[in-house]
């Protein structure tokens, strides 16, 4: 095991650490009072009294957070005040989901942002790069709510080519896959034409072309791998975010994955459910990153990993 990942390994632990502190005084600021609303408005002191103690909410601060980073330790999120059921199941249960999600959003950005940003750093100036550049800025500036429903406005309630919402089959994924990729295609678009173009003027494609390859064996195969890695570091971000943050997607959609369950336990108040999938998905993101940082080796061997 290299230098590098060991650090970055090290690095994961006061970065979750961070994350469990923020995570436990969720509690405390949130507004309101959480056994408040378990019980509703019309519960009795008593009753109150009672499941506060029972949720030890009346023990010493630090005798809490012991007991949430032991439970963390063992695999223990807590237990959802709602559903009554253990919040890590629960969000087993719906990361397959997300997951599938962010997997087809991520194959169609990078699918379409590489293709079309190869091809305007090969012709700068034409109708696919001025095009492109005007799909990029529009991509970036609306948000992912306004193109979901747009999707489902044009293809789902005009001319009926496909379902508007769920998760009964492969044709439910292709609009919230769409939604949540098309800001990506803008940044990776941009992004593949600016290195490409860098990378074209370097001197050893020119002496590739002196030898009488052929343009896109130049393309692809020396200027593109080159070019590499600031696409990967976008991917890497980008799927990250769509694993952790496709809340607005999946409710629009009605798609049944984690950012579903968050929005849910959000409205009704249910904070360890808040807390547990805030900690499940910072996990998630730092492991991506990480995993993000390993592929940078095989596609660019100038990083140096020893």
């Amino acid at each position: 095991m290299s230098r590098f990942l060991l650090t970055r390994l090290a690095l994961l632990v006061p970065t979750l650490l961070g994350v469990l502190i923020v995570t436990f005084l969720l509690l405390y600021v949130a507004p309101g009072d959480p056994v408040q609303a378990m019980v509703g408005e019309r519960a009795d002191p008593e009753t109150i009294a009672r499941l506060r103690a029972e949720l030890h909410l009346d023990d010493p601060l630090p005798t809490q957070f012991v007991r949430y980073v032991g439970g963390v330790v063992r695999g223990d999120l807590g237990t959802s005040y709602i559903t009554h059921r253990q919040i890590l199941d629960d969000l087993l249960h719906r990361f397959p989901a997300t997951l599938q999600l962010a997997g087809a959003a991520m194959l169609f950005a990078a699918l379409t942002g590489i293709s079309v940003g190869i091809y305007g750093s090969w012709r700068p100036g034409g109708f696919v790069d001025r095009a492109s550049a005007l799909g990029a800025y529009l991509g970036v500036s609306f948000p992912v709510y306004w193109v979901g429903l747009l999707l489902i406005l044009v293809f789902a309630v005009t001319f009926r080519w496909l379902p508007p919402s769920g998760a009964r089959g492969p044709l439910y994924l292709i609009l919230p896959a769409l939604a949540l990729g098309m800001r990506s295609v803008a940044f990776l678009s941009r992004m593949t034409r600016a290195a490409m173009q860098e990378v074209l003027q370097s001197d050893y494609v020119r002496t590739a072309r002196a030898k009488g390859l052929g343009e896109g064996r130049v393309v692809l195969r020396h200027a593109f791998r080159n070019a590499l890695l600031p696409v990967v570091t976008v991917l890497g971000l980008d799927f990250g975010s769509y694993l952790t943050g496709s809340i607005l997607t999946e409710t629009i959609f009605s798609w049944p994955g984690v950012g579903r369950y968050v929005l849910t336990a959000i409205e009704k108040r249910d904070l360890p459910a808040v807390q547990g999938s805030i900690l499940f998905l910072s996990l998630v993101f730092v492991l991506v990153n990480l995993v993000t940082d390993m592929v940078y080796a095989r596609v660019d061997p100038r990083v140096a990993y020893d």
